[in-house]
């Protein structure tokens, strides 16, 4: 063991002090910081560095200056590389790093600075003959760089091209030797200042920056009893706890293979210690110790999660929670925490399932952070290392994502990374359903949980996704094709009489909507068209037989293909209006495009609901060229269309939905012929006003009341027929409006919740489930917006939802999801005031399905295990899965050594 070879080793310092914007402070330490310790990198008692392997640079060095030294002096190396920059470090709204130059603006950071990727991508790449890569960041938002630098560890085949080499896949020479250690021996490792939202200081009449400071006062010092050499991985932990011991930002340390292990400096203490042996580690550090007093509890806590945990039939199951037992023991009994992480790493690595391998090392990393740092390191490393090789691109990001949830509350940065690495492969692949659920099982990771705003951005982007994923669905089904009935039109287009051919194409389309293959039908309808402009010298015949095809037949062809079916309209009306009077026959025709223009709105209002209403006022323009029977009879589909528009808006712009609905009203209530299609309508005019009044109540409370007794009172007035389902939406709307107040106007709740039961009294049972369950959710709601305020009045809330859910005729499973509701209030409850633990149990203990039970008293557990371990214990130990109360006895273990 030695210090990196000086003659095959290279350096390159860079420390910019001046700076030209106002708002970059000069820092003449930096500089001076630069020069210090390029001259202990040469000082041969460190180092010893030939005078020209070192490179030092300062403010006057441009960016591509920079890249140039530094491609010069990796292509050189063939030990050890090390890059330094001390200066201003500037982050973009994005959280990329870049280093800021003598003339960089911290407004845009694009500008005068000096991307850290493109940095790092230079000497991975010029410097790939290097066994060791080192880059030191002395600036303000380092720790960004660990997570822009995946340390990922080179395939022995790498290796061996890398030095002009030769290997097998097993990393044998020619000879038969083995490779000697290749993937401990080459690696890459990154020393930054501070944490990635972290800034870096010099102390006011500083001779050097901070973290530079100690690196320079620890090489020129020493450390004493660590002998003959100090690692760098020794040296950046002397570094460490001196900054965390005045409070300062905690430097980070990313390292590959252990590299920063492998890296020697000479020790300039004077010691009598020898040193260590050739085969142990010159300053591992002491491991954390016992802390006294663990209480019999927690010790029976442990015991009992580690015999729960091998109680799980499924091995990587098992595994997993030895994991997170390992992680719990290790304060209290370090030997058994190693050698439970010692039995999970082995059966990782024997598995043959790489995302199962890397997130049993990745969970046995976190246990280790402070039991063991190197290691914890070593085994994240590893756990990257083989997500970064799987090929699939499906199963790559769902490992991302796994991995970066595992590391989410100990490797912050390392996680976020992983995530952009894993969201950039998302995007490689087409659109899809699978593309859409990868993105959506992304924004689950804890990573999110401080930074709503990308969750929320992410799960658009996976909504947006799906929604295309559906249109390419339904274009594919919409455009399915026909062999049949492709002869049988074949077959019609050799009729030489053209109002046959036009009869015998119409009638194919039919048969063709009848069987879902929308666009060939809409294709021959197309051609029946250009058909009939041919026939001369009276095409009436013809025409009718079009349009009464297009009253009902090209609705769901506009679905997937709106712009053909539109146009096709539009040049039928246009034949109708240029035929020479008299044509007895023109209102009839006229008719038919105006239902089928509502037709289409109809089938829109989902998808393109302004359209949709666009192409209904169209049909309402054709309304005064048609007789009285043919208005009243069109108002109908108008009306119909109106309100299908209106209930696909209602949430997102209620006050429209409003207006179609009460235009909808007005024109059925003036039809005085009674019809299924008027009582539809009517229905779901009382629909519109009630979803619209329950959506309006966040922010127009009394709107919303205005609304909901208007549709009360439109319900009442409905066929019998109807009636029930007109009140069934009322009770629904009185319930949302519930829900929404819950939030801001809680006091108003209880009204909405009143009216609405009011009105479900009189419901038959089977109708009222839904309103009932739609109740116990606006009262859900409402507890959870107090609890952290008011947990006893969340604790009334929680009793009146469960009684609206025992009076409901649901079945099993309808009342085991509202009672999970309703649970996960007890919970927030549970943790504002413990005392209600026993009630919260016992409203659990009411779910029939067992696994909801055991996944909601596990909850229960954690928000009572901080407050009452023993309490939470006794519960934990009810839980019958045994891997849900190995998970709980884990969380009450966390709670009494935090007790202690």
């Amino acid at each position: 063991m030695a210090v990196p070879d000086p003659r095959t080793s290279r350096a390159v310092v860079v420390g910019i002090g001046d700076y030209a914007h106002d708002d970059l402070a000069t820092m003449p330490a930096t500089a001076a910081g630069a020069d210090r310790l390029a001259g202990l990198l040469r000082n041969p008692s460190v180092w010893g560095l030939p005078q020209d392997h070192v490179t030092v640079l300062g403010a006057d060095a441009s960016g591509a200056r920079i890249l140039t030294a530094v491609r010069d002096a990796a292509v050189a190396t063939e030990d050890t590389l090390l890059v330094y920059f001390a200066g201003h470090g500037l982050r973009d709204p994005a959280g990329h790093l870049y280093l800021a130059l003598t003339d960089a603006d911290p407004d845009y950071p694009q500008l005068g600075t000096l991307p850290y990727v493109q940095l790092r991508d230079l000497i991975r790449q010029s410097g790939h003959r290097a066994r060791h890569r080192v880059t030191v960041l002395d600036c303000c938002y380092s720790g960004i760089a660990g997570g822009m630098s995946p340390t990922t560890a080179p395939s022995r085949d790498e290796l061996a091209h890398a030095l002009d080499e030769r290997a097998d896949a097993n990393g044998n020479d020619p000879n038969g030797a083995r490779a000697n250690g290749a993937e401990d021996r080459y690696g890459d490792c990154v020393l930054t200042s501070a944490p990635a939202e972290s800034r870096s200081f010099v102390r006011p009449g500083a001779t050097f920056p901070e973290f530079t400071g100690e690196l320079i006062t620890t090489l020129e010092a020493g450390i004493t009893g660590a002998g003959s050499l100090i690692s760098l991985e020794g040296a950046w932990l002397r570094v460490r706890d001196r900054m965390r011991s005045r409070g300062s930002p905690e430097p980070q340390h990313f390292a590959q293979n252990n590299a920063t292990r492998h890296i020697h400096f000479l020790n300039r203490a004077t010691t009598s210690d020898p040193g260590p042996g050739p085969d142990q580690n010159p300053d591992p550090g002491p491991g954390p110790e016992p802390g006294p007093g663990t209480s019999a509890a927690h010790l029976a806590a442990l015991a009992a999660a580690e015999r729960a945990a091998r109680e799980v039939a499924d091995a990587y199951g098992r595994m997993s929670l030895l994991a997170e037992v390992a992680s719990a023991t290790a304060t209290v009994d370090p030997d058994k925490a190693r050698g439970l992480a010692d039995e999970v790493v082995a059966a990782g690595r024997d598995t043959t399932d790489a995302t199962k391998r890397a997130l049993l090392l990745a969970r046995t990393a976190t246990g280790l952070v402070a039991l063991d740092p190197p290691r914890s390191r070593q085994l994240l490393d590893e756990a990257e290392t083989t997500i970064q090789a799987l090929a699939d691109p499906q199963t790559k990001v769902t490992a991302l994502a796994k991995l970066a949830d595992a590391l989410s509350a100990t490797h912050r940065d390392r996680a976020i990374w992983l995530v952009e690495e894993a969201e950039e492969v998302v995007h490689s692949l087409p659109v899809s359903y699978e593309k859409s659920s990868l993105l959506l099982r992304l924004s689950y990771c804890g990573v999110f949980d401080d930074t709503p705003e990308w969750r929320r951005r992410m799960e658009d982007e996976a909504e947006n996704l799906w929604n295309a994923a559906k249109r390419s669905r339904e274009l594919d089904e919409a455009s399915r094709r026909s062999s049949r009935d492709e002869v049988r039109a074949n077959e019609a287009r050799t009729i030489p009489h053209q109002e046959q051919r036009v009869e015998k194409l119409v009638g194919i389309a039919k048969d063709l909507v009848e069987h879902k293959h929308y666009h060939q039908a809409l294709e021959l309808l197309e051609e029946a068209e250009e058909t009939v402009q041919q026939v001369r010298p009276h095409k009436g015949r013809a025409l009718g037989e079009l349009t009464y095809a297009l009253r009902f037949d090209v609705g769901w062809a506009a679905r997937t293909s709106p712009d053909r079916v539109i146009d096709l309209l539009a040049r039928v009306q246009r034949t109708i209006d240029s035929l020479p009077a008299p044509d007895y026959a023109r209102d009839d025709r006229l008719e038919h495009v105006a239902m089928a223009l509502t037709d289409v709105a109809w089938h829109l209002s989902r998808t393109d609901p302004r359209r949709a209403v666009d192409l209904v006022r169209q049909a309402q323009g054709i309304a005064p060229h048609i007789t009285e029977g043919r208005r009243r009879k069109l108002g109908d589909f108008v009306a119909r269309a109106l309100v299908g528009v209106g209930k696909e808006i209602a949430s997102a712009d209620a006050e429209h939905a409003v207006e179609l609905a009460h235009e909808a009203w007005d024109i059925v209530s003036s039809q005085s012929d009674a019809g299924l299609m008027k009582d539809w309508t009517s229905r779901d005019v009382v629909v519109v006003l009630a979803q619209a009044g329950g959506h309006l109540a966040g922010t127009n409370p009394e709107w919303a009341e205005e609304l909901t007794r208007e549709a009360e009172s439109l319900a009442r007035r409905l066929p019998e027929s109807e009636r029930t389902r007109g009140l069934t939406a009322v009770a629904e709307g009185l319930a949302r409006a519930g829900q929404e107040v819950a939030g801001t106007r809680p006091d108003r709740v209880d009204a909405f919740v009143r009216e609405s039961e009011r009105v479900v009294l009189g419901l038959p049972p089977q109708d009222a489930m839904w309103p009932l369950s739609a109740i116990a959710q606006a009262l859900a709601a409402a507890g959870t917006s107090v609890v952290g305020t008011d947990p006893e009045r969340a604790a009334s809330y929680a009793r009146e939802a469960e009684r609206f859910v025992r009076k409901s005729a649901a079945d099993a499973e309808r009342k085991d999801r509202d009672l999970t509701r309703i649970m996960m209030l007890h919970v927030e409850i549970v943790r504002h005031r413990p005392s209600h633990a026993e009630r919260a149990q016992r409203t659990a203990e009411r779910l029939t399905d067992d696994e909801r039970r055991t996944w909601i008293l596990l909850h229960l557990v954690k928000a009572l295990a901080p407050a009452d371990p023993e309490h939470a214990q006794r519960i934990a130990e009810t839980i019958t899965d045994a891997g849900c109360r190995a998970h709980a006895l884990v969380a009450v273990s966390h709670a009494w050594a935090a007790d202690r």
